[in-house]
């Protein structure tokens, strides 16, 4: 018998990074297309950055994910980097549902090489100070170098593109099967 229990190490300050190990290409289709995602990542870390480590692996995909909390209302222009493919999604509110891709990179750029392709940066956004906002970050990895980096620019952040620190982040909770 499975009991569900949640994993408790995590909270504010944080981003949950998932890894899904031993997938081929280089697609973030090659990611949501395989069998274990997104349920069963092969690992995950907390991390106090939305930035993953580089050098990780080769043939790999991940998923960071969070509820953002920006700390003014106004308009904030987001950013991700990362080798190989990428995609950044934002909701309109703290429902993964609702989150739609505002950033891509369709090739690789190097580690927070923000200004590589058009496509890496968003519109700006409009984000109500204190509300929680669902933010995904997706990469897939083939060979070589790896990263996924994912940056803004805003109110009470300031208008250089700066990696999303932990302070404005709450990890997103998973649940995972244990036996009893």
């Amino acid at each position: 018998c499975l009991a569900m229990a949640m994993v408790s190490t995590a909270g504010a300050q944080t981003v949950l990074f998932e890894y899904w190990d031993n997938i081929g290409g280089t697609a973030v289709s090659d990611l949501t297309g395989n069998a274990n995602y997104p349920d069963s990542p092969t690992s995950s870390a907390w991390l106090e950055t939305f930035q993953s480590p580089s050098g990780r692996a080769d043939n790999y995909g991940v998923r960071a994910r969070a509820y953002l909390t920006p700390p003014e209302t106004g308009d904030y222009t987001f950013w991700v980097s990362g080798d190989d493919y990428c995609q950044l999604w934002l909701s309109t509110d703290d429902t993964a549902a609702n989150a739609k891709m505002i950033a891509q990179v369709a090739g690789w750029t190097g580690v927070a090489e923000w200004t590589k392709y058009a496509a890496q940066k968003s519109a700006p956004m409009s984000l109500v100070a204190g509300q929680a906002y669902y933010i995904e970050g997706l990469m897939k990895e083939g060979g070589g170098g790896d990263s996924l980096d994912v940056g803004w620019a805003g109110p009470g952040i300031g208008d250089a593109t700066t990696v999303i620190a932990g302070q404005y982040c709450t990890a997103f909770v998973r649940y995972q099967a244990r036996a009893p």
